[in-house]
């Protein structure tokens, strides 16, 4: 086993995976001088690149297989969200902002879980109680990170601390104006139109069981209601015509509008949209739209795995 430790998110990396991986790994080399790298799970999403761009940090290192690794995990701690073969690696510690998943490890572990908007937050927490001050790069995909999470201090998953500690990473990375930095940031992510069906569907995906069903929820979020209302079309087609690859019983897609707060809900695969009307209850029933919906974490996951669970 080599003497490395990687540092990895969950595949289909957010701003939040890539950014609390770099951050953990460059704390953790700071005040114990071992050997700590930051690694990815997929390709980088445009609004990421953006701030990895900004800051002048490269993106972590593609890791495709956790066997025989010593691994932490940030921002995940479900089997399906993580490494390839992450059995056969050795987990050493976990932080999350998440529900607890299905991961097991040979023996105790840090696991540190927290009810906060953003990984990112936890991150910086421990930065404060080692007493270590973060460079301003490193406070910058902090900082970047719990604006992406939380859209901007808009979520129902913001909490006080993210607030705060997004206005002190700010102060540390030179970002004056923390809600036009975040717009060009969304604005970074938004742009679709030369994305594949595919791409934008992978940008931020994810699998959960609930009782006998697995299924899986993408989200893209946008500043234009007209480039979602461009993009519903075509990404029901694509998760109808690749229904099959997707090893799902069902497929959920959020179409986010940040700026009117709420998203619409694509439904696909049997019994997908009479699951989604019996845990949201839309008002039309035509479509699902969710006014204020915005957080997956928050107010998609748990209603869906609740209504599921039951059956």
């Amino acid at each position: 086993m080599e003497n490395l430790t990687w540092v990895i998110g969950h595949k289909n990396p957010d701003t939040d995976s890539i950014c609390s991986a770099l951050a953990y790994a460059a704390l953790k080399n700071e005040v114990t001088m071992e050997g700590f790298v930051a690694g990815r799970l997929g390709d980088v999403s445009p609004e990421t690149q953006f701030v990895l761009d900004h800051f002048g940090v490269n993106a972590p290192e593609l890791l495709a297989d956790g066997k025989d690794k010593m691994l932490i995990l940030v921002d995940h701690n479900e089997v399906a969200q993580s490494v390839d073969n992450l059995n056969e690696g050795v987990i050493k510690e976990i932080i999350d902002h998440h529900k607890i998943g299905d991961v097991q490890t040979k023996e105790p572990i840090l696991f540190r879980n927290m009810p906060l908007g953003c990984t990112a937050t936890i991150i910086y927490m421990n930065y404060l109680e080692y007493d270590v001050k973060p460079a301003p790069a490193i406070a910058g995909l902090l900082c970047s990170a719990i604006l992406s999470d939380t859209l901007a201090f808009r979520s129902p998953t913001c909490t006080k601390m993210d607030k705060m500690a997004a206005e002190e990473l700010a102060g540390i990375a030179g970002i004056e104006d923390i809600q036009a930095y975040a717009k060009d940031m969304f604005a970074a992510g938004s742009n679709l139109a030369e994305k594949t069906e595919k791409e934008i569907f992978y940008l931020d995906f994810k699998k959960f069981t609930a009782g006998n069903t697995t299924y899986g929820v993408g989200q893209v979020t946008s500043m234009n209601a007209d480039e979602l209302a461009a993009l519903k079309g075509r990404m029901e087609k694509y998760m109808q015509d690749t229904f099959a690859e997707h090893e799902a019983d069902m497929l959920f897609f959020m179409l986010t509008d940040i700026l009117e707060e709420g998203s619409e809900l694509l439904c696909v695969g049997e019994g997908a949209v009479e699951t989604a009307k019996a845990a949201f209850h839309p008002e039309s029933t035509d479509r699902v739209y969710l006014p204020g919906a915005v957080s997956r974490k928050k107010q998609i996951i748990p209603q869906l795995t609740e209504v599921l669970e039951a059956k």
